[in-house]
């Protein structure tokens, strides 16, 4: 369990819960019983919970909320492997079994909207509605990747690299660039900075970022562009919140052939916001959840 003392938000609680033999740290709030579904929110790297603070109390007025450090990330635990992202996904529907949920609502960001998609693919019966935000479709056209495309996975190479991308974790100033460069409109606290950049620079989370990217890049890259998802259709009811400033989604189609696999999904681009946008447009993502999900 790591040292670096938890974040506290108003309305918020914490609790561990064992599952697929693992321990995760869970952020939740909200009345327990309501109409409408719980809301599950994953977060993606370099965060963890925390990076909800300011959708969680919002969402929490009508709805349970319930915000789960993935495996390797924020207060859970961090194996040397099991890095793929479905085992993210299994990880999510084993939690939240474990917790007594077995419908919800779902909100990801980055990695934690990689695996949300993941989630809504691989128990399609248990998710109400899947918001997705700063997170590619999973069906890019058939074409060959520009340079400047290619050019924007620099950093998850060196991630991935062997010793390099735990050294970077452990320095900690390359997450602090991560995290200020990749934000287009605010800026972090020196708290909410440490908040982030602290939890990493452990041993056992800074071997787990690299496993996340040494896992994309041999397993998950070249099916996901050879068109292996193509064979799989979301009929969650889906909205995409993409930041025209967010170098992830450069290049990105929001028309096109994916729409034949994820019939049910609209893309809405949000100007002057880049990679971090629940953070940089919370009120927008309580709205757009709302507007989803539906009023309880």
């Amino acid at each position: 369990m790591t040292a670096v003392p938890l974040p506290q938000v108003e309305g918020i609680s914490h609790r561990d819960v064992h599952a697929n033999g693992l321990r995760f740290h869970v952020a939740e709030g909200g009345p327990p019983d309501t109409a409408g579904l719980p809301v599950v929110l994953l977060h993606g790297w370099p965060q963890h919970w925390f990076m909800w603070r300011d959708v969680l109390p919002a969402l929490a007025a009508d709805r349970r909320v319930i915000a789960p450090d993935l495996r390797g990330l924020g207060w859970s635990d961090a194996p040397r492997s099991g890095y793929r992202k479905q085992q993210l996904a299994d990880d999510v529907l084993a939690l939240l079994r474990e917790m007594g949920v077995e419908r919800f609502d779902l909100i990801g960001h980055d990695w934690g909207a990689f695996a949300g998609f993941l989630v809504c693919l691989t128990a399609p019966e248990r998710v109400g509605h899947y918001l997705g935000c700063s997170i590619p479709h999973l069906w890019p056209p058939a074409e060959r990747p520009s340079v400047r495309r290619l050019l924007t996975l620099w950093y998850q190479v060196a991630l991935g690299s062997p010793l390099l991308g735990a050294a970077l974790m452990r320095q900690g100033e390359f997450t602090r660039r991560v995290l200020r460069g990749a934000r287009a409109h605010g800026r972090y606290t020196d708290e909410e900075l440490a908040a982030f950049v602290d939890v990493l620079r452990e041993p056992d989370h800074a071997r787990a970022t690299q496993q996340y990217y040494r896992t994309f890049l041999l397993h998950e890259l070249r099916p996901l562009v050879s068109g292996a998802m193509k064979e799989r259709t979301l009929t969650t009811p889906t909205r995409l919140l993409w930041g025209r400033r967010d170098p992830i989604l450069q290049g990105a189609h929001a028309t096109g052939e994916h729409e034949r696999y994820a019939p049910h999904t609209t893309i809405e681009w949000v100007d002057d916001t880049g990679h971090f946008l629940p953070e940089e447009r919370p009120e927008l993502v309580v709205q757009r959840a709302r507007e989803l999900f539906g009023t309880p």
